[in-house]
């Protein structure tokens, strides 16, 4: 965004192309179209502010597709020359040395970050390296692969054994990242830029274009076979390479979600459900087999692009993107016959091809988005008359480019690394080093390649030393546009990450500090009122406040507050079920104290189970709800419909067991808590040690003491500190004549409560204190 914001006023005339030379050229015909049918499925959107502003870990949103639109017409206005195309394309050169050097430290545990999230496959953590997940690294690496090789073959062409050393590395560490990435569509992608490049280059009569990639090939295999061998996790890896081989076909979850993509198609044929709101849509169409399989998961995109932009854009956006690719194909015939550089041709064909391949199982990010836009842009641009060489040099240019990225990257790791576990793990250490050293070798081994057989930059600089600048009416609008790029900066960029940091703070104090969360997304939402996003963690962070908080008056405004958050989210998105199963729970709230009626707070939960009919946790929150608003009738509805959908979800079960306790029915109510204790509970210990708690009490009431005392001992061992639980442990081995027992559980409670009246009861009853 920052760079489209830039290059949107430095590059005017670019984004204004004539009516005959779109004609001329299908390529930029079809991305005009494709950014209009954007336009179009953002006004019929079923969420508008989705749409433009893009879905919470998607933002593929209107704002994204101009800013596309934006790179690919200026990077053909700017790359006026066969050697600018190259230059340009040595970029993603030193971008996939980073990312490959960086997974394989992750490979050997010395990555100098810790993540709390990862992706594992049968006990292996598959390494993201710089993109944050295993398949867009992988998908990056076999885009930019076509580029290093092209890139090697020059440096072998001009004798220079240092950087081809330092290319051929790149690729080799590219192909081994891939593989070790484990991602199926990564695999399929790198297969068919490999035939393309090879292909390409027996085509072109340029054999040792074919011969690099073969050899690029057998070291990739080399180097994965010193991995197994050499790292402690090696078998590890290999495990998780071949076991994702094995099962190369299984793709249980993603066969609904595009089943669910196709049908939202065929709900909104024409303009989609609008741009980036898969998510929201998707609720509709989630079945209990979804969910069974891929257990309170939410697809923010359908993992196969052509079904996502279906469902998203409708038949528009699928006749602009057929414009887009049959736009390609005759950039690519075009370019070839221009014949200015056929290697280069052939690698940014490979690239889109790999894209396009990744893409059918995958969905698009910015680090795979710019890539196959300005790789589309150079092939457009070369598809056209052309020159050989620029009309100036460049050089220097080129030069202070890459210094000053190299110099930014710096800083932006070490901003990112925290002392304690390089103190911890000082190997941590060395990991960080080698990514360093990728950068400086892979942004030096550029300069040098592109240094070759000229002037040194210094001597270029002072052979051409400038003219004395006068201030004409050419620079003054230069000024201009420049003031306008900022204010575009600040308000695309600068307020939006200022926003973003806030909520992030928010998010982080809300468990131990929530008035300090609250206050911190105030700011967030002060920033950015229409991210709906940032309303809803400042409704959970009000809410969390107003749960801690013992004054009434307090816990009154607490929930007001996350009321008015939660209703504003609700109508920026008035579709996401989730906005409205969040109101629910505060009415509940605020019903229980008696500030509103408990009507409205079911309401709300209707409204999201309309929406969203197979979420299981909706069921369970709108039980609690009534159960704590007294409405007993309701909480056994919604208890019973949840376990109907989900008989081995456990919390639905173990409601109902409860409810039938208190409805006076022991023994119905011990056989629904002991079938909910044997069945699937998704990491809720808690409410599992609730549940093992409500058994216990169950059997007292039946008259079986022992059967209670080992069910409230499985409650106490799942969560020591629960008081319920423990008084019934107290009273199974009272009623088992276990007297100095039980005494010694009452005590243990009244030190953790010492204002527990039954437990203090029951002492002295047993003439105890």
């Amino acid at each position: 965004m920052a760079t489209a914001s830039v290059l949107a006023v430095l590059v005017p005339s670019a984004l204004a192309p004539g009516g005959r030379r779109l004609l001329r050229d299908p390529l930029r015909l079809g991305v005009v179209l494709f950014a209009l049918s954007a336009v179009v499925s953002t006004v019929t959107s079923l969420s508008p502010w989705t749409s433009i502003l893009g879905a919470h870990e998607s933002y593929f949103g209107l704002l994204t597709f101009l800013a596309y639109a934006v790179l690919f017409f200026a990077t053909r206005a700017l790359c006026a020359s066969v050697e600018d195309a190259r230059r340009l394309a040595l970029a993603p050169v030193v971008a996939a040395g980073v990312a490959a050097t960086y997974a394989v430290v992750q490979i050997a545990g010395l990555d100098p970050i810790l993540y709390a999230r990862t992706a594992d496959l049968g006990g292996f953590v598959r390494p993201f390296a710089t993109l944050g997940h295993p398949n867009f690294l992988s998908a990056f690496l076999a885009m930019a692969l076509p580029l290093v090789i092209v890139a090697l073959d020059r440096a072998l062409r001009n004798r220079q054994p240092v950087v081809a050393a330092v290319f051929a590395l790149v690729a080799v560490l590219s192909g081994a990242a891939i593989a070790v990435a484990v991602s199926r569509g990564a695999w399929l992608a790198a297969a068919a830029a490999a035939a393309i490049v090879v292909g390409g280059a027996w085509a072109g009569a340029r054999g040792r274009v074919a011969a690099v990639a073969a050899g690029v090939a057998g070291g990739t295999a080399a180097a994965l076979g010193v991995l197994a061998v050499t790292l402690p996790a090696g078998g590890v890896v290999l495990r998780g390479l071949l076991e994702r081989v094995r099962y190369f076909a299984e793709s249980a979850g993603r066969q609904h979600i595009w089943r669910a993509a196709w049908d939202l198609f065929r709900d909104h044929p024409l303009t989609g459900t609008g741009l980036d709101t898969f998510q929201v849509a998707f609720a509709d169409k989630r079945t209990p087999a979804y969910w069974a399989i891929e257990w309170n998961a939410s697809p923010a995109r359908a993992h196969n692009e052509a079904l996502n932009l279906l469902a998203t854009q409708g038949a528009l956006g699928g006749v602009a993107v057929l414009a887009v690719v049959v736009g390609a194909l005759l950039a690519v015939r075009r370019a070839l016959r221009a014949g200015a550089d056929r290697g280069l041709v052939v690698a940014l064909a490979a690239g889109v091809a790999a894209f396009a391949v990744q893409d059918l199982f995958s969905f698009t990010v910015a680090a795979c988005g710019t890539l196959v836009v300005t790789q589309a842009a150079l092939l457009s641009r070369l598809a056209e008359p052309i020159g050989t060489a620029p009309a100036r040099d460049g050089l220097t240019s080129h030069a202070l480019a890459v210094a000053i990225v190299t110099l930014v990257a710096i800083p932006v790791l070490a901003l990112n690394l925290s002392a304690a576990p390089l103190l911890d793990e000082p190997a941590r250490v060395i990991g960080g080093l080698l990514v360093l050293l990728a950068l400086l070798a892979g942004a030096a081994a550029v300069f040098a390649l592109e240094q070759h057989g000229r002037a040194s930059v210094l001597a270029e600089r002072a052979r051409s030393r400038p003219a004395a600048r006068t201030w004409d009416r050419s620079r003054v609008a230069l000024a201009v546009r420049w003031a306008i790029g900022a204010i575009l900066l600040a308000g695309l960029v600068v307020r939006p990450f200022a926003a973003a940091r806030a909520a992030y703070r928010g998010v982080l104090l809300t468990p131990d500090a929530p008035a300090a969360a609250v206050r911190s997304l105030e700011q967030a939402v002060a920033l950015e009122p229409f991210t709906e996003l940032y309303w809803v963690k400042l409704g959970a962070a009000a809410h969390a406040l107003a749960r801690a908080s013992d004054q009434a008056e307090a816990r009154r405004q607490a929930l007001e507050r996350a009321r008015t958050a939660y209703e504003r989210a609700a109508r920026l998105v008035p579709a996401n079920s989730y906005d409205h199963a969040n109101l629910g729970r505060v009415l509940a709230d605020l019903a229980r104290d008696g500030a509103t009626r408990p009507a409205t707070a079911l309401a709300a939960f209707d409204r999201a189970l309309a929406m969203d009919p197979n979420n299981a946790y909706f069921y369970v929150d709108a039980a609690n709800a009534a159960l704590a608003m007294d409405d007993v009738d309701h909480a056994q509805a919604y208890a019973a419909r949840g376990a109907a959908l989900y008989p081995r979800f456990a919390i639905p079960r173990a409601q109902l067991g409860h409810l039938a306790m208190l409805r006076g029915r022991p023994a119905e109510g011990a056989a629904l808590l002991q079938a909910a204790l044997d069945g699937e509970w998704y990491g809720a210990e808690r409410g599992r040690a609730g549940a093992a708690s409500n058994l216990a009490a169950a059997w007292l009431q039946l008259g079986k003491p022992a059967e209670a005392t080992a069910a409230a001992r499985l409650a106490l061992s799942l969560a020591p500190s629960t008081v319920e639980a423990r008084f019934n442990l107290g009273k199974a081995l009272e009623a088992q004549g276990r007297r100095a027992e039980a005494i010694d559980e009452y005590r243990r409670l009244l030190q953790q409560r010492p204002d527990y009246e039954p437990a203090r009861s029951s002492l002295r009853a047993l003439g105890a204190s």
